[in-house]
């Protein structure tokens, strides 16, 4: 199977190797100004096998190919632009599968880019890139990445992901599950970023009480969007400055590198990103009448 991964950040070099490894041809669509590059992909997982694993010369194209069989969105919301949907629309007619987390009105138009051909996944792997180029990578047996089922070719890229050793399911409640969590947990990220950091978070007390209020609300909004693990809804109801310390300290104390990552994933270089995924939940929370007064004020904060 041919692979279109377009986009090169972390996330879609540690899909592009771990196929490539499993045997399928990877193509990673990038932009004209880093078609040329000759940098090696190099994709190591800390935790289970700790394997290393990379390409050496990646295929790099500005264009899917037209012999691609599946591509697979690899990018952030706010570069869902123009050229992006020029790039989808002139490609070939095959199925797209976002890794990219879409809230249902960017869903309805990227689908519509896609003539309906656009398929849901919900990665649980994290993924970060070192000083030496290396991607680190994370990812867990009891929490495995879904994709929404429908075509052969995305059963086909699931059982490659499989065969390269990747936690990974098909599952036929992803299109309305990654959203509602995307929604539910979004104003913590939101509020890491906005104070700079895990630790200056937990120090700024009015903040992670305004992420707290925030987090509540858009519970509200996220369980009308999709189905939210009791567990995981009980948490959110009762998050608190205090719980959100509690929880940040456990993290770290469970994955020693995991305040670095948080602390990165979901930094400055987000913004654009949060501010487009807070604009739709701001509108969807009118579509569903829900009032999110504490989320509007902590994105402009």
């Amino acid at each position: 199977m041919h692979v279109a991964v377009i986009g090169a950040g972390a996330l879609g070099r540690v899909f592009g190797v771990l196929l490539a490894d499993a045997g399928q041809r990877v193509t990673f669509v990038v932009r004209p100004s880093r078609a040329d590059e000759t940098t090696p992909f190099v994709i190591e997982r800390r935790n289970g096998d700790r394997r290393r694993r990379q390409i050496r010369s990646p295929v790099r194209a500005i264009d899917i190919p037209q012999d691609a069989d599946l591509a697979l969105l690899a990018v952030r919301v706010d570069q869902l632009d123009d050229s992006i949907e020029g790039l989808i629309r002139r490609g070939p007619a095959v199925p797209l599968v976002s890794l990219t987390p879409l809230l249902p009105l960017t869903l309805q138009r990227v689908s519509e880019w896609t003539s309906g051909r656009c398929f849901v996944a919900m990665p649980s792997l994290a993924a970060s890139a070192r000083t030496d180029g290396t991607d680190d990578y994370w990812a867990f047996r009891l929490s495995p990445s879904l994709f929404e089922p429908g075509a052969p070719e995305v059963a086909g890229l699931v059982q490659a992901l499989v065969d390269s050793k990747l936690p990974v399911r098909l599952a036929t409640d992803v299109r309305t599950r990654n959203p509602a969590l995307t929604m539910a947990f979004f104003p913590i990220t939101v509020a890491v970023s906005r104070a700079g950091g895990i630790d200056e978070l937990l120090r700024d007390a009015p903040l992670a009480e305004l992420g707290a209020r925030a987090t509540r609300e858009t519970l509200q909004l996220a369980r009308e969007v999709g189905p939210i693990d009791t567990a995981v809804a009980m948490a959110l109801r009762a998050v608190t400055p205090r719980t959100l310390r509690g929880a940040f300290l456990l993290l770290v104390r469970l994955f020693p590198r995991a305040t670095r990552f948080v602390d990165t994933h979901f930094g400055d270089k987000l913004g654009d990103q949060h501010r487009r995924i807070g604009a739709e939940i701001l509108e969807l929370g009118e579509q569903h009448g829900i009032e999110l007064p504490s989320l509007g004020r902590l994105l402009s904060t």
